[in-house]
């Protein structure tokens, strides 16, 4: 599927081993590549397995929290997965959420600022200059030891939904990924990121932009709508999200969704959601309808749409929604 890509939601009750089974399958397909979450699991160590059980799919992180792990950490493990996979790995950097960082007892600090420091750094020891000046020096047998750089360059993406942060991309990044953003929105981030790239004297023809987007394939898009409902419910009541809906000019659905997840009901957050906005957000309904969205998506700007799958019956198992979904659009 040329242009096209999809992300596994690594929390969702799948085995990490068949993680790797379920790359195989989409790049028999001809996908060209696969993302995987971080929440409660470990975006890198997956996607190094994916990497090593994979031979031409590209492995992207989606996304690495900065607050989870230093940036030497982090580079040496994109520099380890690219290597590996003959250079098929994107290190994608993000910020995480403030409720989950916070109950987790991470220390974070101002946003823009945090993440130009960690991809500045992150960049400085892949391109191969002196990140940490004040590191002792060491040596085995006789050679300075010094840190590992990937055999091939390694793109880094970094996830931004609000303007501020999508100019930070357009200026720092080789690419953007965007998440729970309106498909009218589009236009808006394009031009964030040609204003970020002309601070940096860039070209935003370069930058990258990523859509992951919900996809619920079913006959029935009033079946595929509820479902996108009830996957939705995780995140649309985080505070970015949720001020990406607000934006969008959902404004009292916004407000509904929020006072819902303040209150823990997670059925309130459902309501909250109307028929507009899941067509907004997601790509939905029979495959010849979702084929439509996701060609609307590369039309509006996007350079990849990445699907993120939904299950549609409660039988059905995490994996099979992935491979049921990834046939019927690659059909």
């Amino acid at each position: 599927m040329n242009g096209l890509g999809f992300a596994i939601v690594t929390f969702a009750p799948i085995p990490f081993r068949e993680m790797g089974e379920v790359a195989q399958v989409a790049e028999d397909m001809g996908y060209e590549r696969m993302y995987t979450s971080e929440s409660l699991t470990d975006t890198l160590a997956v996607d190094m397995w994916i990497a090593s059980q994979t031979k031409r799919i590209t492995v992207a992180s989606g996304i690495a929290i900065i607050y989870l792990r230093h940036p030497l950490i982090a580079t040496a493990a994109a520099t380890t997965i690219s290597d590996i996979s003959g250079g098929r790995f994107i290190l994608g950097l993000g910020l995480g959420h403030a409720p989950r960082n916070e109950a987790l007892g991470v220390q974070t600090g101002k946003p823009s600022v945090d993440l130009r420091s960690y991809i500045g750094q992150v960049r400085d020891v892949l391109e191969g200059r002196p990140a940490y000046p004040k590191l002792p020096p060491q040596s085995y047998q006789g050679q300075p030891l010094q840190i590992r750089r990937p055999a091939q360059p390694v793109p880094i993406q970094m996830a931004a939904v609000g303007p501020r942060m999508v100019e930070l991309a357009g200026e720092i990044a080789d690419g953007l990924i965007c998440y729970l953003v309106p498909i009218s929105g589009i236009p808006a981030i394009r031009e964030g990121v040609a204003r970020g790239a002309a601070k940096a004297g860039r070209d935003p023809a370069e930058i990258e932009i990523v859509l992951n987007v919900h996809v619920v394939v079913h006959d029935d898009l009033a079946v595929a709508r509820q479902k996108a409902r009830e996957a939705l419910t995780y995140w649309v009541g985080l505070p970015g999200y949720n001020k990406s809906i607000h934006n969008a000019g959902f404004e009292k659905e916004a407000d509904h969704i929020r006072q819902a997840f303040l209150r823990g009901d997670q059925l309130g957050i459902q309501q909250g959601m109307t028929d507009e906005l899941l067509d907004q957000f997601c790509v939905l309904g029979p495959a010849s309808r979702c084929k439509e969205q996701l060609v609307a998506i590369k039309e509006s700007g996007v350079h990849m749409p990445i699907m993120t799958p939904d299950p549609i019956d409660p039988s059905e198992t995490y994996r099979g929604a992935i491979e049921r979904t990834l046939e019927a659009i690659a059909s």
